[in-house]
């Protein structure tokens, strides 16, 4: 099970809304950590333990460093070694949980769990990934509901556009066919000519779920 860079781009691609002025500190060492930068890693881990010592219910701590577990459990189980990778995926798993339940209403914590669950459950048996996707779902479902009534004020084309593929392809492989087209039919009308209205127009044609290739972030993130 692989965890990218490019999962965690989809993860924060959200953190920036009209509930959240700044993006989680460490995000960004992450994002350099997973794409071949252990320093940067082992940075953003260390920072979100520390924050996670001086406050056990720091909820963005808590869902960074559940993320973070999860990818190195990821690595594990690339090695082969699939105790240790259950172990840590399930620690993962455990710890964006209890972020969410600290702060269900924090988007900055919603999403980042939401979009790698989603992402996870893509690699899993159907009896893993569909508990996995659930929670996804809850988690775009929970974010698109509290903005729903001011779409037009969240960024464009990258916020909002990952917002309403997320739920499309989520709905999708839940085999939720007409939900999956309310979200992707919403894509043309607010973040036309775009890539996600191309991919919308594509799922529109099958109403069956995208590849992942054609449903993942399109990043638009930078590191400094």
């Amino acid at each position: 099970m692989k965890l990218t860079l490019l999962i965690l781009a989809a993860a924060a691609a959200f953190t920036l809304s009209a509930q959240q002025s700044q993006r989680f500190a460490p995000g960004l060492e992450f994002f350099a950590g997973m794409a071949g930068d252990r320093a940067a890693f082992e940075r953003a881990m260390a920072a979100t333990e520390k924050l996670i010592a001086e406050n056990p219910n720091h909820a963005e701590a808590l869902v960074w460093h559940g993320v973070g577990t999860s990818w190195i459990g990821g690595q594990e189980a690339e090695k082969g070694n699939m105790p240790r990778a259950m172990e840590l995926l399930q620690k993962g798993i455990a710890e964006m949980a209890r972020a969410v339940e600290i702060a269900p209403d924090n988007i900055a914590v919603r999403i980042p769990r939401g979009s790698a669950l989603r992402e996870m459950s893509r690699e899993m048996p159907p009896a893993m990934a569909q508990p996995l996707l659930e929670a996804a779902r809850t988690d775009f479902q929970h974010t698109f509901d509290m903005q729903k009534e001011y779409l037009d004020r969240i960024p464009k084309p990258h916020p909002l556009g990952e917002l309403l593929q997320g739920l499309g392809d989520i709905y999708s492989r839940q085999g939720k066919t007409d939900e999956a087209a309310k979200y992707y039919g919403m894509i043309p009308e607010h973040v036309p000519d775009t890539e996600y209205a191309k991919r919308a127009t594509e799922w529109m044609k099958t109403r069956q779920p995208l590849p992942a290739a054609q449903s993942g972030c399109i990043g638009c993130h930078t590191l400094r």
